[in-house]
């Protein structure tokens, strides 16, 4: 059950960094947001690695820097740059609910290339949370489309996002299992990460901040989304030491539900949300909840 809790708090972290993200965006460009999110997501993660896993860090061989920057590329070249670029497109409830398909490309990757093989009931309940999700914004999607084909870009760049973060979760659940602490995996990630973002966003990111300075409210909102995003990754990766990729990945895409539910708080002028909501709640739960009794048997 520790799993579960760990993938629903992931889930939180990611729906809420969506929102902030979008608000932030209102200021500044997505990649910028991108950028600077990455940077205030490290500077956490990388004193509590240094603080409770500063022995797997010592003893990382050079070897596996390779595959932290293979995950820097996939998680934020792939995940979080094509995501926060979709947001900036269609906002941030459109973007969540093609993100949940990161579930089945998960499962995908897991059961192809790590050779997992969850049980069916696991299965079926990842169906059930993608139908549950789609459901959610299905309407505003279709309406989305219908009124501005240019929105097709955005459903583009969030189904990329959906397949890097589920690659992101394999190669995560594989070098926690190799290498150690999920907070040093989650470090140097987020290390690659900026070092890769650097050259496509360093000088526009610092020329943003400095033209905000009169009004921080974009940019304290862009980092604030690092804040959450850093929440969802190590969480996502304890979840990952602790369970199967096929077990963490359904549960985790339960971020748009959090992201539908706290931009109707905090945002609804900004989002065009349906009354599927209340049904994608319920289909949703009921897929976790099948998720859950799966990963038992």
């Amino acid at each position: 059950m520790g799993a579960i809790a760990l993938s629903l708090l992931s889930g939180f972290g990611f729906g809420s960094a969506a929102v902030l993200a979008r608000v932030g965006m209102q200021g500044m460009s997505p990649l910028s947001s991108v950028l600077l999110s990455v940077v205030v997501s490290f500077c956490p993660t990388l004193l509590l690695a240094l603080v409770f896993a500063f022995s797997d860090i010592k003893d990382l061989p050079l070897v596996a820097l390779a595959w932290f920057f293979l995950l820097g590329v996939v998680n934020f070249l792939g995940g979080r740059t094509s995501s926060y670029q979709a947001i900036g497109r269609i906002g941030a409830s459109r973007t969540a609910a093609v993100q949940s398909t990161a579930a089945v490309f998960a499962s995908i990757f897991a059961i192809t290339i790590t050779g997992e093989r969850p049980h069916f009931v696991v299965l079926l309940g990842t169906l059930t949370v993608v139908l549950g999700l789609t459901a959610a914004v299905g309407n505003s999607i279709r309406g989305g489309v219908a009124n501005n084909r240019g929105v097709l870009i955005g459903f583009g760049l969030a189904l990329v996002a959906a397949a890097s973060y589920g690659g992101t979760n394999v190669i995560a659940k594989e070098l926690t299992e190799e290498y150690g602490s999920p907070l040093m995996v989650s470090s140097l990630g987020l290390l690659f990460g900026i070092i890769l973002l650097w050259p496509l966003a360093g000088s526009s990111t610092v020329r943003e901040v400095r033209e905000s300075r009169g009004n921080m409210k974009f940019v304290l909102s862009a980092g604030s989304s690092g804040l959450a995003a850093a929440t969802g990754v190590i969480t996502l990766y304890f979840a990952l030491e602790r369970a199967d990729v096929t077990v963490v990945a359904p549960i985790v895409s339960t971020n748009p539900i959090f992201t539908l539910i706290l931009a109707q708080i905090f945002i609804s002028r900004m989002e065009d949300l349906t009354k599927w909501l209340f049904l994608s709640v319920g289909v949703t739960v009921a897929g976790v909840a099948i998720v859950t009794v799966g990963s038992t048997l």
